[in-house]
């Protein structure tokens, strides 16, 4: 309810502002591209003239095992990394994982596809960093989706983390039917530990804000939590989901654009420097992991950016996606 509150009192206060401004979906697509130009991941969002479409069970990738493994292969040369002196890459080219270490242990957010990627990238990626899974305490599910989820079952089997995710999550989960399903995809985790808009997630010496952002599905978390680059502190504002792939409605439409004013807000209050999704082509982490390779010392983090353009990522969320919305009204 709280959420719902929020939500539609931010709607509201767009719609105030905008009543000045053309209600031209043109406008606002390109107004979006303009302030998100550092991050081109996000462009999509903002093409108004390709149908919105209902994402859904996608089939089995084609080719034989040697195919596959090239497939592996090259996700795997994506990591792992270090990419600050608390943070780990351990996903792939396609979907993240994130390990925030902590005094206390690890914190991992989501768990790829299927077991499978679990196992090769996120266990064996951490041994590699020199960490150890079995320190993992929390795996944070940032939504719904299998991509988030899928390996779950073998990092609960495994390593018995505490699984979180937002309750309005956990819902869609118990719901007879999933939104969305893909073979590729493991089991959705069994309910554990529900946290709701506003609550925090502390290991240790590590906060992590939680904030659900309704849109990409109903119980999105969205977080803020501070990284540290050489012992500098930065401030990350994690995205957690993006696309706009649940078809043509307008209401949920019309929530994801608040819901990313609002956290535009946040971040913006919080001073985040660095924006963050959970899809590498998304948020620049296909260019920035190799720069970050390269870097030499005294070079800035590629990651880290001006705080406008960090308000500009969200800028183009919550215009563009406006703008979708706005593209249903017109002929």
């Amino acid at each position: 309810m709280r959420v719902r509150l929020l939500i539609s009192g931010i709607f509201a206060l767009i719609c105030s502002c905008v009543q000045a401004e053309p209600q031209d979906p043109k406008f606002y697509a390109q107004r979006g591209m303009q302030a998100g130009h550092a991050y081109p991941g996000l462009a999509n969002i903002c093409d108004i003239f390709t149908p919105l479409k209902m994402a859904g069970s996608r089939p089995r990738q084609e080719g034989g095992a040697n195919e596959r493994r090239e497939r592996a292969s090259s996700r795997a040369a994506f990591g792992p990394m270090q990419v600050f002196d608390n943070l780990y890459f351990v996903g792939t080219s396609g979907v993240s994982s994130w390990a925030l270490k902590t005094s206390e242990g690890l914190i991992l957010i989501d768990a790829l596809n299927n077991d499978d990627e679990a196992q090769r990238y996120i266990d064996a990626g951490l041994r590699t960093l020199g960490l150890d899974p079995a320190d993992i305490r929390y795996l944070l599910i940032t939504h719904g989706h299998g991509d988030h989820y899928g390996g779950q079952a073998y990092l609960v089997e495994k390593f018995k983390p505490r699984v979180v995710m937002s309750e309005q999550d956990w819902q869609e989960l118990e719901k007879p039917k999933l939104e969305f399903s893909n073979p590729r995809w493991g089991q959705p985790p069994k309910r554990d530990m529900a946290v709701k808009d506003g609550d925090l997630l502390t290991l240790g010496d590590t906060r992590v804000q939680l904030y659900v952002t309704p849109g990409h599905t109903p119980g999105t978390l969205s977080l803020i939590f501070s990284v540290h680059d050489q012992g500098v502190e930065h401030k990350v504002a994690l995205w957690g989901g993006t696309g706009l792939n649940f078809g043509t409605d307008r209401q949920r439409i019309l929530a994801y654009s608040a819901s990313a004013e609002r956290f535009r807000l946040l971040a913006k209050e919080q001073g985040a420097d660095i924006f963050m999704s959970n899809h590498p082509a998304r948020d620049g982490a296909r260019e920035r992991l190799p720069m970050l390779k390269q870097r030499k010392p005294g070079e800035p983090h590629p990651f880290v950016v001006e705080s406008m353009d960090v308000e500009g990522a969200f800028e183009l969320l919550r215009d563009c996606s406006y703008a979708q919305a706005l593209k249903l009204d017109t002929p």
